[in-house]
């Protein structure tokens, strides 16, 4: 019997032996993206964080081509990226491409091994008062089918009289006092 004979064999045993059983055999599950802003509540044209990580789920198998995207919606502005771990060493390398003036990004991690994740964060600033939700695609990779894509809600307020910082009654007193003496000391000289 040749060597393309006997695996086809074997192969047709292990069908045979899996269809009476009822084991099936198991296919990776697919890995999980979360997204968060922080702060959650901005005042207009105030800053927050995002924070997407991606995690394997499975114990034992690797993920790779791990990729996954996102757009910020209108009323929302990507500015830089901040930080992370997905696209670099720590998950055998990738891409990672940001482009502000389309308010896009998106990584591709080489390898998210079992159990790890790995995050991305960008600074971004709301631009329109509201409540902003924002949805990264699905997440892929090459061993598992696409995980469920994440959101995360910016509310842009506008700025209240609360929010304007004001000086005390002393220290507009003492203000006015080193003004005086300032004044006082120039019509001297």
């Amino acid at each position: 019997m040749n060597h393309q004979a006997l695996r086809l064999s074997l192969v047709m045993a292990m069908l045979i032996s899996a269809f009476l059983t009822g084991t099936a055999f198991a296919q990776a599950a697919s890995a999980v993206i979360t997204k968060s802003f922080n702060p959650a509540v901005v005042a207009l044209n105030g800053s927050s964080i995002a924070t997407i990580t991606v995690t394997n789920p499975n114990a034992a198998v690797p993920l790779t081509n791990v990729q996954f995207s996102d757009t910020m919606p209108a009323g929302i502005d990507l500015i830089t990226q901040t930080g992370g771990t997905c696209s670099t060493l720590a998950t055998g390398g990738g891409m990672f491409f940001i482009n502000p003036g389309t308010e896009t990004f998106s990584s591709t991690s080489s390898v998210l091994a079992g159990g790890q994740s790995c995050t991305i964060t960008v600074r971004v600033t709301g631009t329109v008062i509201g409540v902003h939700l924002n949805t990264t695609s699905q997440v892929a990779s090459s061993e598992a089918p696409p995980g469920a894509a994440a959101s995360a809600t910016l509310t842009v307020q506008a700025v209240q009289a609360g929010d304007i910082p004001t000086l005390s009654v002393w220290m507009l007193m003492t203000l006015a006092a080193a003004l005086a003496v300032g004044t006082a000391i120039k019509l001297r000289a």
